[in-house]
């Protein structure tokens, strides 16, 4: 079992790699170092005058929103920056403000102040999966075979692959958090309309379609109908991070995972399939990473860039509650787009899944994105363990195949 819910400390790394079904945990440096965050970039984009800015850790104002925005105001009014350029404030997962409007001169004299640890750009994250053609009905079996990649059960509910790999069990009175485009209404879904969310602006409803998948997999109903989930019939919260396009900012994503920090409970899960198309590796996502891990324990994505994980964040970190995977094949091998690395600790089917979709259909689609939500659903299931059979190797590491067994 792996360490519960702790704040983590730094730890060596060590060069040899190695697994085990306890995960190890290593640091990234924390806020409190008022270190400026070194960016690797390839194509990602900034937003012109957009900043996140970062505060040096107040524990006296964690959770505290009302008092982070009175923070916030009392720095800029120092520098004579107009408040109203303040566009949300995080109290949670990280300390700070994303704010819009700067000046290059008023960037430096924020990055100068003795409270902040440092300032850094807001970037657009673009999803990187193709996206299928969408079908109201799933294939018959005689359609089926291995090409359509699922059969049907008794029950009448169809059985993507990637399911019946991993196995599957009732997830019903359990919650996952999925951090996404959104979550579509679907008669396969149980979706918590009161606390979904929406970052990007309009409604918390998906309108790309990856979420919507992502949240399938996890907990699509055993309700005689459409697919099944690993943790079939839970409920998924929407946390709505990218918009109909599938981009979103820096900034939109902080305050999803800043959310669900403030709102999710021991025992909940949450599914990130989300990440930067290049190499880039930002501090100040893998400290929200590190900081939701506070209140509980989640999956996410490795990439679909073929490349170490060591250059993206947060696909970079090795902590006790985020479980980093990759995307297998059905013959139990690595998909050729799957990122790889020393961070990756589990592997799932990611290749080919059927899942929920748009206006109530069905799509199939490949990437990590699908490979990860099927390790929240296990951890939904067996409380932030998963059990494993078989391993796959790729880049010269290797990791266990995960199971609900």
């Amino acid at each position: 079992m792996k360490t519960q819910l702790k704040f983590l400390s730094m730890l060596t790394v060590f060069s040899i790699f190695f697994y085990s079904c306890e995960k190890d945990a290593d640091g990234v440096t924390d806020i409190e170092t008022g270190i400026e965050p070194t960016e690797t970039v390839g194509a990602e984009q900034a937003i012109p005058g957009e900043y996140i800015i970062i505060y040096k850790e107040d524990k006296s104002l964690f959770g505290k929103s009302a008092g982070m925005k009175a923070k916030s105001q009392q720095t800029l009014s120092k520098y004579a920056i107009a408040e109203n350029n303040i566009k949300q404030t995080y109290s949670n997962a990280i300390q700070g403000f994303h704010i819009e409007n700067l000046s290059e001169e008023q960037v430096k004299m924020l990055k100068n102040d003795p409270e902040i640890a440092y300032v850094q750009p807001n970037y657009i994250r673009t999803l990187d999966v193709e996206m299928g053609k969408p079908v109201s009905q799933l294939p018959a079996t005689v359609e089926n075979k291995a090409a359509n990649k699922g059969s049907w059960l008794p029950s009448g509910d169809f059985l993507p692959w990637g399911i019946n790999r991993v196995g599957r069990a009732n997830g019903s009175g359990r919650t996952c958090w999925i951090i996404d485009s959104g979550i579509a209404p679907h008669s396969d879904l149980n979706i918590d309309t009161n606390r979904s969310r929406s970052f990007v602006g309009g409604s918390w409803q998906d309108q790309n379609g990856h979420g919507t998948h992502v949240a399938g997999t996890v907990a699509a109903k055993n309700n005689g109908s459409g697919v099944i989930g690993v943790a079939y019939g839970a409920t998924v919260v929407s946390v709505r991070v990218l918009n109909a396009q599938g981009s979103g900012s820096d900034a939109g994503i902080l305050s999803g995972i800043d959310y669900v920090a403030r709102n999710a409970r021991n025992g909940d899960t949450w599914n990130y399939s989300v990440g930067y198309r290049n190499r880039h590796t930002n501090i100040t996502i893998d400290n929200a990473f590190r900081n939701l891990e506070r209140t509980t324990y989640g999956a996410m994505a490795a990439g679909n860039s073929n490349d170490d994980t060591q250059y993206y964040s947060p696909q970079r970190l090795r902590t006790a509650n985020s479980w980093n995977v990759g995307n297998m094949t059905r013959n139990d091998g690595p998909a050729g787009s799957s990122n790889y690395g020393r961070s990756v600790d589990r592997w799932a089917p990611g290749t080919q899944v059927w899942s929920t979709w748009l206006n109530g259909q069905f799509n199939r689609i490949s990437g990590t994105s699908m490979a990860s939500p099927h390790v929240a659903g296990i951890l939904l299931l067996r409380g932030n363990s998963t059990g494993t059979d078989g391993s796959v190797s790729k880049g010269g590491y290797t990791a266990p195949i995960a199971t609900t067994n």
